[in-house]
């Protein structure tokens, strides 16, 4: 499906105060401001509500980048979200996670038996909005990870679903390149 955007962009230099201040936010935890947080200027509350739980969920996660980073990859092939895919493979490598350990996230895959039990966990919270089987969570305890671990891979999950859903109905310019390994009928839910 292709979409034309009718959102108004809104550029960090030429923007109202309460613009400004969330684009600002922007810059400190995500390094800059992408096309989708500029369209998400038109309503600086929703922007700066989202930064205020990715700051907080982010403050003293269990989860390392690596593991944020492939439940943030799954999260947006499961939502056929190419332009975050494109996001999270640009973050990923920067941090240094190996190309095929995020593709393999794409698909709800890991090397090794730990990561495969919290992304098989992130896929049934976004597959089934939550609905997850006593086997998956036990199976994600088991691994190793705490309570709070997996309320906040679903903290995450929520982060860029929304991102991801206002993505899809502003349709942004994209900020980085396609990810061709990327298929939205193969991997989206």
């Amino acid at each position: 499906m292709s979409q034309i955007t009718s959102f108004t962009h809104f550029e960090p230099k030429n923007s109202p105060s309460a613009v400004k201040e969330a684009f600002n936010e922007a810059t400190v935890q995500f390094g800059g401001v992408i096309n989708l947080f500029k369209v998400m200027g038109c309503a600086p509350n929703v922007l700066t509500g989202i930064l205020a739980l990715n700051k907080e969920v982010n403050s003293s996660t269990e989860l390392d980048i690596k593991l944020t980073e492939q439940v943030a990859m799954l999260t947006s092939a499961l939502n056929r979200c190419d332009y975050c895919v494109n996001v999270h493979m640009k973050v990923g490598e920067g941090a240094s996670i190996e190309r095929e350990d995020l593709v393999l996230a794409m698909k709800a895959k890991a090397k090794d038996a730990k990561t495969q039990a919290l992304l098989t966990f992130t896929d049934e919270v976004v597959r089934h909005r939550g609905m997850v089987s006593n086997e998956t969570l036990q199976a994600a305890q088991q691994a190793g990870f705490s309570n709070k671990a997996l309320l906040e891979t679903i903290g995450i999950i929520g982060i860029y679903t929304t991102l991801q859903y206002i993505r899809h109905v502003a349709n942004p310019e994209h900020d980085f390149p396609d990810v061709p390994e990327f298929n939205a009928d193969l991997h989206g839910a």
